[in-house]
């Protein structure tokens, strides 16, 4: 893969590492936005244009973070782990206590803000009762059954990364392609309700949930689902680490886990952002030095004195304004 090309031009191991994440960062950010944009062909262009320099090793999987060694495949045997015929025998007792809680006054299962960029249309909740190694106490006191379910899995908990979380879609919802972030990781899916009309796609198999079974699968394979019916599917979500994982890669993934504060430092770093306020309950986001000198630059070069984006619309605000703001 591209390493090993990267390998013969850089001066470090770190330097080299850096390299191939901006590749793939920036590549999958491509695909990410040819497929928001319904442009499935050119997306899959892209990805296969990827597969030739040698960033991936085949188009349809494409995490960020690759590591070597690790089956590639897009589903798994749900029989290779032990605590699938566990939580399949307690699907009655999770169904019982989310058909009570789901649209009750304290609901815990909201809109998405991590993945809301992944929703093509519709809606899309979710209420993460683990993450980030350590239960998320709002969500948790919502679901103290299902809770005592899942603790007696530490491959799910304290031997995960991941999450744990209900994921909530409603009808008429579109979760565009995407891929996750790693190939460390696989995803189980125990479908809580499916109504007709609801589909997965992971890599090129489409698919419909069973209620009570469990699906396994590697998120870092594309996958996206489809919502053509008219009731909300209730999927419960749980990360486990990939059964080839070994040694130091083993030990990396499960001390990657961040606090909270961490995760704040992360974004604003990603993102460029110098500092965070609330002001009078706003909350205001002050960009660092780089990012203020492009965005001042490109506003100049243009004569833009602001931009608004509102949904699908974006609204450009000039410094003649004789004609009103332009869209």
């Amino acid at each position: 893969m591209i390493e090993n090309e990267i390998a013969g031009t850089s001066g470090t191991v770190g330097t080299r590492a850096y390299l191939t994440q901006m590749i793939r960062r920036y590549y999958a950010s491509l695909i990410d936005a040819w497929h928001y944009a319904g442009e499935t062909a050119k997306a899959m262009e892209c990805a296969n244009a990827a597969v030739q320099q040698g960033v991936w090793d085949q188009p349809l999987q494409r995490a960020r973070e690759h590591i070597p060694g690790l089956r590639a495949q897009p589903l798994h045997d749900p029989g290779e782990f032990w605590f699938v015929g566990y939580l399949e025998e307690n699907y009655p007792r999770i169904r019982a206590e989310v058909e009570k809680v789901l649209d009750s006054p304290l609901d815990p299962v909201v809109p998405t803000t991590d993945d809301a960029g992944l929703i093509r249309k519709g809606s899309w909740k979710q209420g993460h009762l683990y993450r980030d190694g350590r239960w998320q106490s709002p969500v948790r006191v919502r679901f103290p059954v299902t809770a005592s379910i899942v603790e007696k899995i530490p491959d799910v908990t304290e031997l995960s990364p991941g999450v744990i979380t209900m994921s909530r879609v409603a009808p008429g919802t579109h979760i565009m392609p995407h891929c996750g972030p790693t190939n460390a990781l696989l995803r189980i899916h125990l479908p809580i309700i499916v109504p007709t009309g609801v589909s997965i796609r992971v890599a090129d198999r489409e698919m419909q949930w069973q209620e009570g079974r469990c699906l396994v699968f590697d998120d870092s394979f594309e996958h996206e689902v489809w919502h053509r019916g008219t009731e909300d599917r209730v999927v419960l979500i749980l990360d486990v680490l990939h059964p080839d994982l070994e040694g130091d890669h083993r030990q990396r993934v499960l001390g990657r886990r961040r606090n909270f504060e961490e995760q704040i430092i992360a974004f604003m770093r990603e993102r460029g952002v110098e500092r965070v306020d609330i002001r009078d309950g706003e909350i205001v986001l002050t960009p660092d030095a780089g990012v203020r000198e492009l965005v001042a630059t490109y506003m100049s070069d243009t004569g833009l004195t602001g931009v608004r984006l509102d949904g699908d619309q974006v609204r450009w605000e000039r410094a003649d304004t004789t004609h009103g703001p332009r869209r």
